[in-house]
Order: structure tokens, then C-alpha cells, then sequence
């Protein structure tokens, strides 16, 4: 009689818990707006910086958000920023899937690429912190449309976003992946970047071997200055404690056997524009400001200067990438070389395609509402021991640069891109860049 009892009990006892495991369950998922109105905490920091400079308005959120047909900077600016404020809204502002489109898109440029990588690690870092945070969970819904395009598909799977994507032996890519740098709090920074450079010069030599090709000391020392450079750039002109690099080198065979390298790197910083960095410390640098404005009022003079695609901020960061220019001249008088060295060391790294039209180097500088496009036609030239970039071929500061060279954007991007594309060639690479023989 009490082994009944007891198993009656057991029996109630049991079901109570199975009623108390579904009712658990049930709230595992959370109700409809509670991420909106809770992902605000658990935001990455980069969500919340771009949160804060506009990337985030209920008008952008989409059930469908399609990629633009060029999803470029460059090509693209304005389609590309709208594209990332709807991924960034739809995704914190509303329950929906998240669904890219990419069927008509048919290139992907690389700082796209890595900034679409970086948003999309943000999103799984606020799932993972609001599911750790709260008792109701939240399973957000990413999906990516293939691109009826191999090339886009190609750069989407480099990249780790999308999966299945066939590569033929003939398409090898070589990878650098995420590298993080952080802005010290102090003035000594040139350590901080070591390991960061370390990193890209062998994702450089890795990509060189391909084409029987490597770097001596001569040729390492010359990407280090490249590199030290614009790493120098992404930290002085940062607001955002983390500045970024990524790259993808591919290899293609031509048809005399040739082995070509396409090297591609991008390096972001979050923060103000460089226009902006000069202009904001105009009192501090009156000396050197008064070297720079004769330029804007020439350039203010001509009469085509109204119908010209650019505006004073443009032409501010192109005189910005002089020598002997910078917006921190006022604490060090020294300063002002190391964007122009950066140029004339990816002129100089890239030159075989000044004799190979069809493998193009360039490099492309998006920063607050500007586009700077460099390339071997408007290369710096050199008057009275300094080096000027003056983005037309008359080779003249003192003139209108080229709109091909210089263009104000609609939307504006908090921060700067510098992209970067070059073509090594085996031969090429061997016998210009290694012997030493000439200095970037």
C-alpha cells in the first residue's frame, strides 16, 4: 500500500516537471520587439559607434536587402553605405530575417568585403551577450543569396560568408584573415604594430611564393616602410580604439605561363575624416596652414571649379597627403612625410602594371565624404626636394586635380578606408624590386 502511494507520487511528481521543462522551454525564445528594446546593452562597440554616427533609422530596416550591382566604394559609395545602415537596422531595429541579396551583384570590392565581415562578427557577439544577459533567448536569422556571378560568390567565400562556392585550381587564393590593432594610450605606438606588420609581410611572401618569387631584405624593408606608414595613418586618425587590416592575394596563369599575383589589402579606422583632422586643428597649425590655403584659392579662381564633382572638404584631403602635411604638425614639426612615402612605396610596388595595362595597381582612399583614386597616370612628382601629389598630369599642385582622381560622396563614412591593389609579376618582382637598385 505505501509502495502504491509512493509511486503515485512519483508519478505527479514527474508530470509537474515535465509541465514546469515546457513551460522553460517556452520562454527560451524571446517575444516579438524584446531585442530591440534590449540589444542597446549588449551592443558591440562597433554597432554602437556606427549606432552613433546615423547607421541606425527604422526607415532602413527591409524584409529583402539587396547588394548593389558593383558593391564598391568606389564604384558605389552611396549604394554601399545604404546597403551596411539596412543589414545594421534591420538586424537591431526589427525581428526579421536577415536576408542579403547579392543575385545581381557582380563584383565585390575588398573593404566591403572586410567591413560586412566585421558588422556580421558584431551581430554574433550581441546574440551571444543578450543570450548570456538574459533568461528569453534570441536566435537572430542570417541569410546571404548567392550572386549569379562567380566573382562575387568567390569574394564573399574568401571572406567566410558564404559556404559551397566552387574554386578551380586555377582560381587559388591565399587569405591574411581579421588583424585588430589598438590605438595605445600613449605616444610610443610603434610597437604595437610589429606583430600586425610581422603578419602581412609573411601573408605577403606566402602570396609571392606562388609565382617563385620572394622577398630579400631589401624588398622587406620596403614593404615594412609601406606598411609602418598606413598603420601609422589608421592610428592618428582614429576616435575608435581598434583600427583594422585585411587582405586576399589571388594567383592567375596567363596564357605564355606567366605567373601573375593580385595583392589586395584593406586598412579601416573609425573616427574622423582627414579632411576633417586638418581642418579641426587650423589654429594649432597656422604656420603650416598658411602653406596649404594659397592652394584652395588657386584651385577657388579657375572658373571650372564650380562644375567639378568635389568640394572644399576633397580638395582639404588631397592637400593633406602632401609632404610636410599634417594635422599633429604642431607637435611635431617632423611630421608630414609618411603619407606621401606610403604612396611613392605602392607606386613603386605596383609598377608593373604601368607597363601591363591590364593589370591596373591603384589605390583608393575613402574617407568622411571624399574618394581619392591614386594610380601611375597622376603618380607624385618632385619640385624643389618635395614630393606633391596633385591628381592631374599637368603635375601641378596649384591646379585643379582630375574629378577621374577626385569625388565627393552623398553619404559619409565615418572614418577611412585605405584600399589597396597591386600586381606582382615573378620576373618583375625579381629583377625591379629585390636588386635594390631603385627606393620608393
Amino acid at each position: 500500500m505505501l509502495n502504491q502511494e509512493r509511486l503515485k507520487e512519483e508519478k505527479i511528481y514527474r508530470r509537474r516537471r515535465q509541465k514546469k521543462k515546457k513551460k522553460r522551454k517556452a520562454s527560451m525564445i524571446s517575444s516579438t520587439g524584446l531585442f530591440r528594446g534590449l540589444s542597446i546593452k549588449v551592443q558591440p562597440e562597433l554597432s554602437v559607434f556606427l549606432r552613433n554616427h546615423g547607421f541606425f533609422n527604422d526607415g532602413y530596416v527591409s524584409s529583402v536587402i539587396k547588394a548593389p550591382d558593383e558593391f564598391s566604394f568606389e564604384d558605389d559609395n552611396d549604394g554601399s553605405i545604404e546597403f551596411f545602415k539596412r543589414i545594421l537596422s534591420t538586424f537591431y531595429l526589427s525581428d526579421n530575417v536577415l536576408l542579403m541579396d547579392f543575385t545581381d551583384c557582380k563584383s565585390i570590392a575588398i573593404p566591403n568585403a572586410m567591413l560586412l565581415n566585421l558588422i556580421l562578427m558584431d551581430f554574433r557577439m550581441a546574440e551571444r551577450d543578450f543570450n548570456e544577459m538574459y533568461f528569453s533567448k534570441i536566435k537572430k536569422k542570417i541569410r546571404i543569396i548567392k550572386s549569379k556571378h562567380l566573382k562575387a560568390n568567390k569574394c564573399l567565400h574568401v571572406f567566410h560568408l558564404l559556404d559551397n562556392v566552387e574554386v578551380n585550381d586555377g582560381d587559388a587564393y591565399l587569405y591574411l584573415g581579421n588583424q585588430v590593432g589598438f590605438v595605445p594610450k600613449t605616444l610610443y605606438r610603434y610597437n604595437v604594430k610589429g606583430a600586425i606588420c610581422t603578419k602581412v609581410r609573411e601573408f605577403v611572401n606566402e602570396s609571392l611564393k606562388a609565382s617563385n618569387a620572394i622577398l630579400n631584405k631589401t624588398g622587406e624593408n620596403k614593404l615594412d616602410g609601406l606598411l609602418s606608414e598606413i598603420f601609422n595613418n589608421a592610428e592618428d586618425h582614429s576616435t575608435f580604439r581598434k583600427w583594422f587590416v585585411n587582405g586576399v592575394s589571388y594567383r592567375e596563369i596567363t596564357n605564355n605561363g606567366d605567373t601573375i599575383v593580385e595583392l589586395n589589402l584593406g586598412i579601416l579606422n573609425f573616427g574622423y575624416s582627414i579632411s576633417e583632422g586638418l581642418l579641426n586643428n587650423r589654429e594649432r597649425n597656422k604656420e603650416m596652414m598658411s602653406y596649404i590655403d594659397p592652394w584652395f584659392e588657386s584651385h577657388q579662381k579657375d572658373i571650372r571649379f564650380r562644375l567639378m564633382p568635389y568640394k572644399k572638404d576633397d580638395l582639404y584631403t588631397l592637400y593633406c597627403l602632401q609632404e610636410g602635411v599634417s594635422r599633429l604638425k604642431y607637435q611635431n614639426v617632423g611630421r608630414g612625410s609618411g603619407t606621401m612615402n606610403f604612396l611613392r612605396s605602392f607606386m613603386f610596388l605596383g609598377s608593373y602594371g604601368k607597363f601591363n595595362p591590364k593589370y591596373r595597381s591603384h589605390l583608393n582612399i575613402i574617407s568622411g565624404n571624399t574618394i581619392v583614386r591614386c594610380s601611375h597616370e597622376v603618380e607624385p612628382y618632385e619640385k624643389d626636394n618635395r614630393f606633391y601629389l596633385s591628381l592631374n598630369t599637368q603635375q601641378d599642385i596649384n591646379k585643379l586635380p582630375d574629378s577621374k582622381y577626385l569625388a565627393h560622396t552623398k553619404e559619409y563614412f565615418p572614418g577611412t578606408f585605405f584600399e589597396v591593389k597591386i600586381y606582382l609579376n615573378n620576373k618583375y618582382f625579381t629583377e625591379k624590386l629585390n636588386d635594390g637598385t631603385e627606393t620608393a
